[in-house]
């Protein structure tokens, strides 16, 4: 996800103060108020990489998170397939403004209209008209899915949007791209990545192989009801190139680097330098002097939280690696945030440090809600046999509660822009017990309202 906004003007950062130190204290006061296990933190300065360091740690054996430890990138992996996109635009086997179609002649949507006008721009800037949902299906997140699998179900699918007439974020315009990065290169898509971003950069960490075989990689932990839980990510085949490339905090410090020196990593060019101007997260030309903004691209899996923030003006460049994620069931402490607030530090700006208060109150109200709805179950369960006592008004109360409740747990999806079986194949193991409560609460209703219809009769 891209993330546009405004900085304050900076301020030039007293050679008395320890940049170090401050970015020490901020991320272990930052652990202490939040559930994080781990985290790394990399920051470059022009050409130059003005900090790197680890904390807390990485996997379950207890090993300390270092500048060398792999972490899953989740979807900031998009930007490294944008900048192959433009690598092969430049050497003239993509143009950007041809139809998809013609380097994916199979490529097909329920509007045919549509899917013949979709360019690759338009995959590149999320502009496709394929939707955010589309692109959390669980087909395309299954281990097994081929890619031509997963392109004959999007065949079914029918756009809303026109292309090129609104963002929407999909992993469906990545997956795509990293199919035709493989065609246009002939090269496996792996393999194209190594030998032309990889290598150059030094990224002697990173790897697009399957997480589970990296030595000393990061392993996940998934928020439960509050709390942080080991969690084994799978790996997905398909989704290559919309978020499994596994990268060092070191490995991405490397990276930041050619963002503001024209596309140059030392001696290596990834893409020519032209003139006066910089380069956006995903590697689009920005001609001029650049403005007091920065910009933000996150990745999260499940699990995993990641972020890159460039601040152009500054020739500032931070990363941020978790082995967590807090946002992941409602909105919560981020690794954007953080990364933001590292480059206000740098900036010798002020900075809020992370309330815990929202975080932590949102899942209180949610495992209060849970039990008390698990023990109301067991209650009117325990007590159907029993001839009621109470007042018909009271009964009535009781069935309408039951029924209303269970209706909105039922419509929870449609609120969240989501459907249950994408959230139950994601997240079962909240969205399977408040499915539970929902029919629970459903069933025991209809059985109070017929036997109250039975006994008025």
């Amino acid at each position: 996800m891209i993330l546009v906004t405004t900085t304050t003007p900076v301020l030039a950062r007293p050679a008395n103060i320890n940049l170090g130190e401050e970015v020490d204290a901020y991320i272990n006061e930052t652990m202490k108020r939040l559930p994080i296990p781990g985290i790394a933190v990399g920051i470059v300065k022009d050409d130059k990489v003005l900090y790197l360091q680890g904390y807390g740690t990485a996997n379950v054996d207890g090993d300390p998170v270092t500048p060398q430890t792999p972490f899953m990138l989740a979807s900031v992996t998009k930007s490294f397939t944008a900048l192959a996109v433009h690598q092969l635009a430049d050497a003239g086997r993509v143009d950007l403004d041809r139809p998809v179609q013609t380097y994916l002649p199979e490529f097909r949507l329920g509007n045919a209209q549509f899917a013949a006008s979709i360019t690759v721009r338009h995959l590149l800037d999320h502009t496709s008209g394929i939707s955010t949902m589309a692109g959390t299906e669980p087909y395309l997140h299954s281990p097994a899915t081929t890619f031509d699998e997963a392109l004959h179900k999007l065949a079914r699918y029918n756009p809303k949007q026109k292309p090129g007439e609104q963002y929407e974020y999909s992993n469906w315009n990545y997956v795509l791209l990293g199919e035709i990065i493989s065609r246009a290169s002939g090269m496996p898509f792996a393999e194209y990545m190594q030998t032309n971003i990889l290598d150059p950069l030094e990224m002697t960490q990173a790897s697009f192989a399957d997480y589970h075989t990296l030595p000393g990689v990061a392993t996940s932990n998934l928020i439960v009801l509050g709390m942080p839980v080991p969690y084994d990510e799978k790996y997905i085949p398909v989704m290559l190139s919309a978020g499994y490339l596994t990268a060092s905090a070191e490995d991405m410090v490397h990276y930041l680097i050619p963002y503001f020196n024209q596309g140059q990593y030392h001696d290596h060019s990834l893409l020519p330098a032209q003139g006066r101007g910089w380069y956006n997260v995903t590697w689009n030309w920005q001609p001029g002097y650049p403005a007091n903004i920065n910009y933000g691209f996150s990745g999260g899996n499940n699990s995993i939280n990641t972020n890159i923030q460039l601040f152009p003006l500054h020739k500032l460049g931070v990363v941020v690696l978790m082995n967590t994620r807090l946002d992941g069931m409602f909105p919560a402490p981020s690794a954007n945030e953080i990364a933001f607030n590292i480059g206000r530090i740098v900036n010798n700006l002020p900075c809020d440090l992370p309330s815990n208060r929202g975080f932590y109150g949102t899942y209180i109200l949610l495992d209060g809600f849970l039990a008390l709805m698990v023990a109301s179950i067991v209650w009117q369960a325990s007590h159907l046999k029993n001839k009621p006592n109470s007042k018909p008004v009271n009964v009535r109360i009781g069935i309408i509660f039951d029924l209303l409740l269970s209706i909105a747990i039922f419509i929870l999806p449609i609120v969240l822009k989501t459907r249950w079986h994408i959230i139950l194949y994601h997240r079962p193991e909240t969205t399977f017990p408040l499915l539970i409560i929902g029919v629970s609460l459903g069933v025991l209703g209809l059985i109070k309202l017929l036997r109250n219809k039975n006994e008025t009769e």
